[in-house]
């Protein structure tokens, strides 16, 4: 018995096609790698890394299992953002902003939000799907927690 296996261009792409789409979702996604411990001396050597670099800087403090928690530091402004499936755990570490919240993101930024000064020992719970904006940073140093929620 003989076997032939016949593609057309169409039918390969199409293969393709479907399997590399399938596969975006998942490399689209940022993963970082599982850790479990930094110390107050680490964050304060991260701070400091951070300083030195003259620009914004993101770093993982801890991470396990899609719950990242970072070390992001701004000098400059930075887009207004949204999570649709992610609430957002912040406190100041140093420095400070304005933090906008709510409203409508319109080109980077967002029009009608709500305004507050934000400092170092300040927490704020920015719930998924709702603008936010860390506006003015003055030396700005944040520890924030990206935390999964169903979409709504």
């Amino acid at each position: 018995m003989k076997l032939s296996l016949k593609f057309s261009g169409l039918g390969i792409a199409l293969v393709l096609t479907t399997t590399l789409a399938a596969a975006l979702p998942a490399a689209a996604q940022t993963q970082h790698p599982v850790k479990h411990f930094s110390s107050g001396a680490d964050v304060a050597a991260m701070i400091a890394e951070a300083k030195a670099s003259g620009g914004n800087k993101n770093i993982l403090i801890a991470n396990d299992e899609g719950y990242p928690v970072m070390m992001e530091f701004r000098v400059k402004q930075t887009n207004a953002s949204n999570h649709p499936t992610q609430s957002e755990l912040v406190e100041v570490l140093e420095g400070s902003c304005v933090l906008v919240t709510g409203g409508k993101l319109v080109n980077g930024t967002i029009e009608g939000g709500t305004s507050r000064p934000i400092a170092k020992g300040d927490y704020a719970l920015i719930p998924s799907n709702t603008p936010h904006w860390f506006t003015n940073p003055q030396g700005l140093a944040l520890m924030t927690i990206h935390m999964p929620v169903p979409a709504k």
